[in-house]
């Protein structure tokens, strides 16, 4: 093919400019922007926000967008620079007409100037409350600063602005209205105070505000501090922690109480005394917070460490025995393995037994830590146990138990639950348990309110046995529930009264007690009981539990109880009383607490 001369593609270039040229000066001139301003409200007050919209209806497919910029202050300076959001807000803070402008641009280079005037009347907003706390937390004693200096009003000089505060968040004013933005108040107690402050302007317009101030018992005034001697020592040596140099930087008056935190051990004190002696029954670094409080209750803390040298302690040994009370039949099985040390692990303590406490021991030294025994002869023996570490320290303790003439037939059981162990007898053809029942229960995962330890003391369900609710056992029950060992369940009524068919007419009591005929080795352990207090709209307020009869009278539950009876004469029960020879086999109260001697099952 033959190509173009360079005279015939200038030809053809300068038809295609003359064709192309004038159409697109056409298309420019031809459109020019039909620009509208909205506005919403068209007139209002100076407490509201406005809303500008710039509208262009006539804008071509063509152009995808257009930009804008605004001055909205009528100070002939643009607010910002162009945007292609074609709207935005505003609040005139003055009354009057003012003027809007806004400048738009389009994608073609076209400058459009719109202005519209608007209308605007006073209005009145509430103040802008705001306040600091100097300082910001502090105890009781301290006095506080309040400071609403930074409050303001829209529309009002801050000088025609009142305060008024509550300190206490109690709703009642504790200041009268005052022009005066700062007020000092000095707290009775360390709680957390609503601090409410309450702003009015000259048209009674208010504003309140509230914070939370932190007032606390903490005083850096105090100085607390302590040294210790020796400065090096061994977990066997003891300390001498000295807080003499404690003192108030600015007040002599101060007296002080001395509370030790050890670590990993228990909080000792306050005491009186600023010298403290302490064993440290772990080696390693120590850390020891001592905690200083003056007679008006304010406090402070000090943290020190030191290194406590490692030194082999004699071992601590224990007994545990299936039961405490038993007779010349009983077979006793005792246990060392509750013994520890702080270096030798159990399997490495060496022991040995004086089973009746007479100085002479009945066994040599041995590894093994579980053996039986049993008492020929009744009487109170002490149960004597000596243990040596790998280092060669000793250590000895020793428990009591009761042997009774009686020849009825025991044994033990162990409530792998908690590794407890319970004494056990037969009585007839019936098994019973031979020692108060102390199972804990947790409410969380069983039934609120149904173990107790009497006047609450967890020692006295140790010493005692547990306590448990009658009626809420019988539920327990009827749930298909059971809190006795496995192979163990509750006593019934007629459990109880197949039972008595053994007990003698004459001395009944005496035969239940410890020591007694039959060896259930009952005790005077008392009893409890409940009741609720109501408010004056029949509402639960509080529950009030009794705790009586110790040393006096014991009373053991059953599971039948009379739930259409009187909750007096509701509950089967079987007691015993220090005054009378008998044995009781009554109805009691269902909301009563009683201890348990659980049956094994047939």
């Amino acid at each position: 093919m033959k190509r173009p001369s360079a005279t015939g593609s200038l030809l053809i270039l300068m038809i295609f400019l003359v064709i192309t040229v004038p159409s697109c000066k056409k298309d420019s001139s031809a459109w020019k922007p039909d620009v509208l301003m909205v506005m919403k409200p068209d007139s209002g007050l100076t407490t509201q926000i406005f809303d500008f919209r710039i509208d262009v209806p006539n804008l071509p497919k063509t152009h995808e967008e257009f930009y804008i910029r605004w001055d909205l202050n009528e100070d002939s300076v643009w607010d910002d620079s162009f945007t292609a959001y074609p709207t935005t807000t505003h609040r005139f803070y003055k009354k009057g007409v003012h003027s809007v402008k806004a400048e738009i641009l389009t994608q073609d280079g076209q400058r459009i100037l719109v202005n519209k005037n608007i209308h605007v009347d006073q209005g009145y907003s509430a103040p802008h409350a705001a306040f600091k706390v100097d300082p910001p937390e502090g105890n009781y004693m301290m006095q506080f600063t309040f400071d609403a200096s930074s409050t303001f009003d829209d529309e009002d000089a801050f000088s025609t602005l009142l305060f008024r505060w509550d300190f206490e968040g109690d709703g009642v004013w504790d200041t009268e209205p005052s022009s005066n933005p700062v007020a000092k108040h000095k707290f009775k107690k360390a709680v957390n105070y609503d601090v409410k402050l309450l702003v009015t302007d000259p048209t009674r317009r208010t504003t309140t505000l509230t914070q939370l101030l932190l007032v606390n018992l903490h005083d850096e005034g105090i100085v607390p501090d302590f040294k210790w001697s020796p400065e090096e020592a061994t977990v066997k040596d003891t300390f001498l922690l000295d807080a003499s140099a404690t003192h108030h930087a600015t007040d002599l008056s101060r007296v002080f109480a001395y509370t030790w935190d050890i670590q990993s051990e228990v909080v000792y004190g306050p005491f009186k005394d600023p010298l403290f002696k302490h064993q440290f029954w772990a080696a390693g670094m120590q850390t020891v917070t001592l905690k200083i409080t003056d007679q008006l209750g304010l406090t402070n803390s000090i943290v020190k460490e030191f290194f406590v040298v490692k030194e082999n302690k004699p071992p601590v040994p224990k007994i545990q025995v299936s039961t405490p009370y038993g007779n010349v039949s009983t077979n006793f099985f005792i246990s060392a393995w509750p013994s520890t040390d702080d270096v030798t692990p159990p399997t490495q303590l060496k022991i040995r037994w004086d089973f009746d406490g007479d100085g002479n021991w009945d066994t040599g030294w041995s590894f093994e830590k579980q053996l039986f025994h049993q008492f020929t002869e009744p009487g109170q023996y002490w149960i004597t146990l000596e243990a040596e570490d790998e280092g060669g320290e000793k250590a000895i303790t020793k428990t009591k138990v009761l042997v009774s003439q009686s020849t009825a037939q025991t044994g033990y059981l162990l409530d792998r639950r908690d590794g407890k162990y319970y004494g056990t007898v037969k009585i007839g053809d019936q098994w019973w348990m031979s020692d108060n029942l102390d199972f804990r229960t947790d409410p969380k995962m069983t039934l609120p309110m149904l173990q107790k330890c009497y006047e609450e003391t967890s020692g006295n369900c140790s010493a005692f046995g547990s306590l448990y609710q009658g009626q809420r056992s019988v539920w327990y029950t009827a749930a298909g529930k059971n809190y006795c060992p496995t192979g163990w369940r509750l006593p019934t009524r007629q459990d109880w009264e197949i039972m008595a068919e053994h007990i003698p007419a004459v001395g009944g009591r005496d035969a239940l007690m410890v020591g007694g005929s039959i060896g259930f080795n009952a005790r005077y352990t008392g009893r409890g009981s409940f009741q609720f207090e109501y408010d004056s709209f029949g509402n639960i307020k509080d529950t009030v539990y009794t705790y009586e009869g110790l040393y006096k009278e014991v009373q053991f539950l059953s599971v039948t109880d009379r739930p259409y009876f009187n909750l007096y004469q509701a509950q089967y029960y079987m007691g015993l009383q220090r005054n009378y020879d008998g044995v009781d086999m009554m109805w009691g109260n269902t909301q009563g607490y009683f201890y348990v001697r659980c049956i094994k099952e047939e």
